[in-house]
């Protein structure tokens, strides 16, 4: 039995989870989602101001110092598509590694998928014949991944999450206009394109990851704070999405801020997300999928300190 964590430093959010487990197998101790503000923080010219990195490396810091006092025996930390785009992203990865003590890897998008995968479905008792399609919608890419069991198959990174179109389609703090509306939407079916191949099984069950479908399986459950256990299994259809949707356009970040579902620091970003997420809904014919607490975090624990082959 070994205790350790996995930290998943995203373009919005930093995930990190503390775990004990016997190698196939994982037993949550603590897991904490902290806004980080990273792809807000990102300049036009795609470097990371200095307040940003430092404030992020004292938020490892201190991920860091609770893990060990919980008694972590090692700690492994990778980030995705917001240090994939940041042109100084050595320096954060130098001083994270000087400060914190952590080699931080920076994942592509395909080890991001595969990683997600196997994290999404750990939860599952899945038969080696069994399909499932995951979505990873963050707040800089988003991952598409079909698999068989516990093996991911094909995959897609798209670039494009709730904090990236946020930025390129909305006005900051201000609350959307219809146009504005229809032209996110107009170019994320441009973005999708040819996104899959006849892989995708029809019948095959969905799960979602990620900032946006957690949020909106806590906004369904009458959630007020993250309770993952509340928050798995919990069924997103076409009509939820349309419905939040509704809820969220034409009014201000802050007034989506307000509403108790919204995590800290997501407010400005849910409607983008939402949008996203209902047009992968359309191009790949889902009519419902299954969120699950479950993503990345849980697939680095299980590549570095078990036994399953990720």
């Amino acid at each position: 039995m070994i205790r350790a964590a996995a930290i998943d430093i995203g373009t919005n959010t930093t995930l990190a989870l503390l775990a004990e487990g016997d190698g196939e197998t994982i037993r949550t101790i603590k897991d904490s989602l902290t806004p980080n503000h990273l792809g807000e923080a990102m300049r036009e010219d795609g470097t990371l101001p200095a307040d940003a990195i430092a404030l992020n490396v004292d938020l490892l810091m201190e991920l860091v110092r609770e893990f060990k006092s919980k008694g972590a025996t090692d700690i492994v930390a990778c980030s995705t598509a917001v240090m994939r785009t940041a042109k100084n992203r050595e320096e954060f990865q130098q001083a994270v590694l000087e400060i914190v003590g952590l080699d931080l890897k920076i994942l592509s998008g395909s080890q991001e998928a595969t990683l997600t995968y196997a994290g999404a479905v750990s939860a599952l008792e899945l038969l080696p014949h069994e399909r499932v399609n995951v979505i990873d919608l963050g707040g800089g890419s988003t991952e598409v991944i079909s698999g068989q069991g516990n093996t991911p198959g094909q995959s897609v990174s798209l670039e494009a999450g709730a904090v990236t179109l946020t930025k390129r389609y909305f006005i900051p703090d201000e609350a959307p206009t219809p146009e504005e509306i229809t032209r996110l939407r107009h170019e994320v079916r441009k973005i999708q394109g040819n996104l899959f191949s006849p892989e995708l099984h029809e019948g095959v069950p969905w799960i979602l990851v990620g900032g946006t479908p957690v949020t909106l399986a806590m906004m369904k459950q009458g959630l007020t704070r993250y309770q993952p256990d509340k928050i798995s299994g919990v069924e997103l259809t076409l009509e939820d999405i349309d419905g939040m949707i509704g809820r969220f356009a034409g009014r201000h970040p802050d007034e989506l801020q307000a509403i108790p579902a919204m995590p800290p620091g997501r407010g400005k970003f849910i409607l983008a997300g939402t949008l996203l997420l209902r047009e992968l809904y359309d191009v790949l014919q889902i009519s419902s999928g299954k969120v699950s607490e479950r993503g990345l975090r849980h697939g680095l624990w299980l590549a570095h300190f078990g036994r399953q082959e990720v």
